[in-house]
């Protein structure tokens, strides 16, 4: 899979830089969910995203996953190069989540049966408020019937997702039971 035809939705709120989504469209498009972007835009890819298309590519050779493109979301919109600067300078701001709460209840509301993939790190620990974030988009998942959510291979030993970074291509999807989903 290649980084190109990639649509982003990005906007200035309140004076920051914000970015709701990326998105190479497909039949079958994997929807990721990171902490917070970072560079990435619609024609320049950054680091996580070069690791999710290896990943994807990977997974299509091997498997019958078959994913055709992606969307890339994230706990929080606000772009930051790292999740410690964003916990030093900046508070949690409602109006940025509730727009960033829209943007994936469109999405999910657009890809009923969603393959999800969580992998925002153990960085989740280092901002207080990006667990009711991360606790906000759970439940709004839950409540899309279809959705399933997957991790990169086994949890964190703080039991978060991984990030897709450090990672190898070998390593496989793994079902994640959600937390607020009733069973």
């Amino acid at each position: 899979m290649e980084y190109k035809d990639v649509k982003c939705l990005a906007e200035v709120m309140n004076g920051f830089n914000c970015r709701f989504y990326l998105e190479k469209e497909g039949d079958r498009p994997l929807i990721v969910i990171g902490l917070n972007p970072s560079t990435a835009d619609e024609t320049n890819s950054d680091a996580t995203m070069r690791k999710i298309i290896g990943f994807i590519s990977n997974w299509n050779e091997r498997s019958s996953y078959n994913f055709d493109g992606f969307i890339m979301l994230n706990l929080y919109p606000l772009r930051e190069t790292s999740p410690e600067v964003l916990n030093q300078n900046h508070e949690f701001n409602p109006a940025l989540h509730a727009r960033n709460m829209e943007v994936i209840s469109m999405i999910l509301d657009n890809h009923t049966n969603a393959e999800i993939l969580l992998c925002y790190g153990d960085s989740i620990e280092s901002v207080k408020w990006l667990k009711d974030c991360r606790d906000d988009i759970l439940k709004l998942i839950a409540r899309h019937e279809g959705c399933s959510l997957f991790t990169l291979g086994d949890l964190t030993n703080m039991k978060n997702p991984r990030h897709p970074c450090r990672l190898a291509y070998a390593t496989d999807l793994k079902r994640y039971s959600n937390p607020f989903k009733d069973n």
